[in-house]
């Protein structure tokens, strides 16, 4: 249960840190610092949390049923750095479906699926020239936005360039239609480069997520089995598009994202 006068003591831990905490470390002869960044009030349907209006959610109920990252990411994603949110159990739902269970995950089972169906799990070289489409282009804008996003702590605006990639590769699976492709030897070829191209885009898919969502991103980039620790890429280096080495062995784990009931 929240006590009764949390945003009194909220209030009062501001204070402190605003008037009592530079003023110790300049006696300790430290350089405070020039900024504090300080978030806004959760609202539960547009009102502050109360325990006698019973509308007060314990953080600890939300995480056991959407998971940590899952949490994180719909604070994130749907509620401004620095300014109130209004929070609600049937958002947070619909967002994690489409977001995450219907996006992120379904692209990540779909791609993992067809290289261990048609690869035994390899990924593929890429020999047909042009079968990425304009995946590379739409990834480094997207990348580079998420860069500059982040810096500027503008944190929602920078998931929804991430999910310009989700979009547009669920969008090239369905123009390219892999699976069909796949019963025709003759286009074996092409089969390899748009499925290159997708595991390509969930590399580089994991890199990004991984501030916001860490566990998530391990999971993907286990599955994607590359070599080197996820923890040591870095934006925008690593987003650079043909990385991903052909021979890599992939596997299909669990499902990123389980759909969820309200």
């Amino acid at each position: 249960m929240w006590p009764a006068n949390i945003h009194l003591m909220a209030k009062e831990i501001l204070r402190f840190h605003a008037v009592y905490w530079p003023a110790m470390l300049m006696a300790a002869g430290l350089e405070p610092p020039a900024q504090v960044w300080v978030h806004g009030y959760l609202l539960v349907g547009g009102e502050k949390m109360s325990k006698t209006k019973l509308t007060g959610i314990h953080p600890f109920q939300v995480i056991d049923h959407f998971g940590t990252d899952s949490y994180r990411y719909y604070f994130m994603r749907d509620i401004r750095f620095g300014e109130d949110g209004s929070f609600s159990w049937e958002a947070m739902t619909d967002r994690h479906n489409a977001d995450l269970a219907n996006g992120l995950g379904n692209l990540a089972s779909r791609v993992l699926a067809m290289l261990g169906s048609y690869f035994d799990g390899r990924v593929p070289e890429p020999t047909v020239e042009g079968a990425e489409a304009d995946l590379p282009e739409v990834i480094q804008d997207a990348a580079r936005r998420f860069d500059e996003l982040m810096v500027a702590v503008q944190l929602h605006r920078a998931l929804a360039a991430v999910w310009d990639i989700v979009t547009r590769a669920n969008r090239y699976l369905v123009e390219k239609e892999p699976w069909k492709v796949a019963g025709d030897a003759s286009r074996r070829g092409e089969l390899a480069s748009v499925l290159y191209a997708s595991a390509e885009t969930l590399r580089i898919l994991a890199i990004l997520i991984q501030p916001i969502m860490p566990g998530a991103a391990e999971r993907l980039w286990e599955q994607l089995g590359v070599a080197e620790p996820l923890g040591h890429q870095r934006v925008p280096g690593s987003a650079e598009w043909g990385l991903l080495r052909p021979g890599t062995v992939t596997s299909k784990g669990g499902s990123l994202f389980p759909r969820l009931e309200s």
